[in-house]
């Protein structure tokens, strides 16, 4: 083979996993029962058989296109084989845009979160991906839904990320209006018990939970970050002494992180500190390997790829 030819199809190599890379996103509208009446798009599902499927969760007045565009999830889930969703909200079901985690018609096995367990079912029962590898991840109103799947569905969720979320169930309906600002605090059995009274008889094992918080977030106060290890660390039944802490994670001397778990489980709960940043999430734009995402509105470019980090606590890079 010449030296042409070699050139020529690394050259066409790029462009195909550039134009995978930043493919559009595909729209399932047969998924299943709807009661919460979303959209749901995907990317790479020809991949799902017998692989992991992470659900994408956008913030309020955001889109499943643009949570994508400063996540970049699509990077990875091309190099790493697996297969992404993403859930979107509807104008007439929340005029800001944002998932209903505050809704008790929507969080209690019923409505949106009703839905996204179908989602679910869908990419387990019609493209067979591997049921013990269903991830979600989500920003600022779609962390707190990605809690209450966490909370609704123990038995089917692996882990998830909070990323500028609040626990779940800190209150429902017009209480929450007064949720911005100080953080409200309960007692780490005060906060397990709301997650164990959505499936009273459940003994299974919890999900895994990555949580993600800047210290300078107003709007999901920082100290709600404290909160939620609360919460989930004691759904799994873990000390909350007995983290490990990395500071200057990765030689960047604003995130820390923190590591909570015991000798049955381990990294139980992952708690991501990033000094500095408000109500957005971390990135670092670029082509390196571990790095992505853009620096846009919803999100700060602090040179850490948080997304690439995430899908490494998923165990999903190879």
């Amino acid at each position: 083979m010449t030296f042409k030819k070699i050139v020529a199809i690394i050259f066409i190599s790029i462009l195909f996993f550039n134009a995978l890379h930043a493919a559009p996103l595909k729209e399932i509208e047969n998924f299943g029962k709807n009661p919460g009446n979303l959209k749901l798009f995907s990317f790479n599902d020809s991949v799902a058989k017998n692989n992991a499927v992470v659900f994408v969760l956008h913030g309020c007045s955001q889109t499943a296109s643009g949570i994508e565009a400063i996540s970049d999830w699509q990077k990875l889930a091309v190099k790493n084989r697996f297969a992404l969703f993403y859930p979107q909200q509807k104008t007439i079901n929340n005029s800001s845009h944002c998932f209903n985690w505050f809704l008790n018609s929507d969080i209690n096995k019923n409505g949106e979160c009703l839905s996204m367990y179908n989602m679910m079912r869908y990419a387990i029962d019609s493209l067979k991906a591997d049921s013990t590898q269903i991830y979600f991840y989500g920003v600022s109103a779609g962390a707190c839904m990605a809690e209450v799947m966490c909370a609704n569905y123990p038995w089917l969720v692996n882990s998830a990320a909070i990323c500028a979320g609040i626990p779940f169930k800190t209150a429902t309906g017009l209480k929450t209006l007064g949720l911005m600002g100080k953080a409200h605090l309960k007692s780490s059995d005060d906060w397990g018990d709301l997650v164990r009274h959505q499936n009273m008889s459940y003994s299974g094992k919890f999900p895994k939970i990555i949580v993600v918080h800047g210290t300078k977030d107003i709007v999901a106060n920082f100290g709600y970050a404290e909160e939620i290890i609360k919460q989930w660390t004691n759904v799994n039944g873990i000390k909350r002494d007995s983290a490990i802490i990395f500071p200057n994670f990765e030689g960047n001397n604003l995130v820390e992180r923190k590591v909570y778990g015991s000798y049955k489980i381990k990294n139980a709960v992952t708690f991501y500190k990033i000094t500095g940043m408000s109500h957005k999430l971390p990135v670092d734009a670029g082509e390196g390997e571990k790095q992505g995402g853009k620096d846009k509105l919803f999100s700060d470019d602090i040179d850490f790829f948080m997304t690439y980090y995430i899908a490494k606590d998923f165990n999903l890079i190879k």
